[in-house]
């Protein structure tokens, strides 16, 4: 087997454990579980693992000039953003939170970049920023403006546009750390500062919310930290290593097309035409923002 062909199947397979995250988080959630307490759950046995990584490895630690934007970071990547997109899931459902989340991502990222570098911006780049945000529009109100009275929807898919927001701030800051840093240790130190960040939310949330804890909270937890987490984020990084960011970052386009199988196959739900339609207008503004 050709390394290329290997790398695009271990791809694949973390494509499909991360889309079907948005249906595992949907089962603990209708069962009781709180977006909060889901979050630290997650974090906590990924900081364990990231932790012993730490421990054996010993890399070199954070310099102080890199404090601050590790602590920022950590906040918007893992703090907060983990909080909205399980919020997202919880009022707008697993398909449509997945659909904007992550197709949303690489225009924001690339907004982000325009607006801080003064990247020169083509006319078919225009005019794929503008099919994005009707695109967008579609998935949120499935075409219609009824879906504007259903506060629970038109929140959650106000909560994924931020994940894409945070995302892509957290993607374009972090390259800077990149160049100076281990990917897998930069990405251990983030986890372990967001989960510190996470740990009064989730004092508060228990406090307040009294959420349940079902059998499934703790598969979600688990599934979460350990296959989503750690094991994802070294195949992308180790994917990166062989293969152009392009073409590794092409993948996650197919992420919510997972979502929506397996929300089908394991809820029964689905998403109106308009909606799913609306991804796919939304996919080819990304296509068209992505061009050079």
């Amino acid at each position: 087997m050709k390394h290329t062909t290997y790398l695009y199947l271990i791809l694949a397979a973390t494509i499909l454990i991360w889309g079907n995250s948005f249906v595992i988080v949907d089962i603990a959630i209708s069962e009781g579980a709180s977006p909060v307490m889901i979050a630290m759950g997650r974090f906590i046995v990924a900081s364990a693992i990231f932790g012993v990584y730490l421990i054996w490895k010993r890399p070199a630690g954070i310099e102080r000039a890199d404090r601050k934007l590790f602590l920022f970071l950590a906040f918007i990547g893992i703090g907060v953003y983990y909080i909205f997109q399980y919020y997202g899931v919880k009022f707008a459902g697993p398909s449509i939170s997945a659909i904007l989340v992550t197709l949303l991502c690489p225009i924001t990222i690339f907004i982000l970049s325009y607006s801080r570098l003064g990247e020169k911006v083509s006319s078919a780049q225009k005019v794929g920023l503008g099919i994005s945000a009707v695109g967008s529009f579609f998935v949120i109100t499935n075409g219609t403006m009824e879906s504007i009275s259903n506060w629970e929807v038109l929140l959650g898919g106000l909560f994924g546009v931020v994940c894409a927001i945070f995302w892509a701030v957290y993607t374009v800051e972090g390259k800077k750390l990149v160049k100076r840093y281990d990917p897998i240790a930069s990405t251990a130190y983030i986890t372990l500062m967001g989960t510190l960040m996470l740990a009064p939310l989730a004092v508060v949330d228990t406090q307040v919310i009294h959420a349940q804890y079902p059998l499934s909270f703790f598969v979600c937890v688990l599934y979460l930290g350990i296959l989503c987490t750690v094991i994802g984020y070294v195949v992308w990084f180790r994917a990166l290593t062989g293969l152009d960011a392009s073409s590794t970052g092409a993948t996650l386009y197919f992420e919510p097309l997972v979502t929506i199988v397996f929300a089908w196959m394991i809820l029964g739900e689905g998403i109106g035409w308009v909606a799913a339609a609306g991804g796919v207008i939304t996919l080819l503004g990304v296509v068209l923002v992505s061009r050079k």
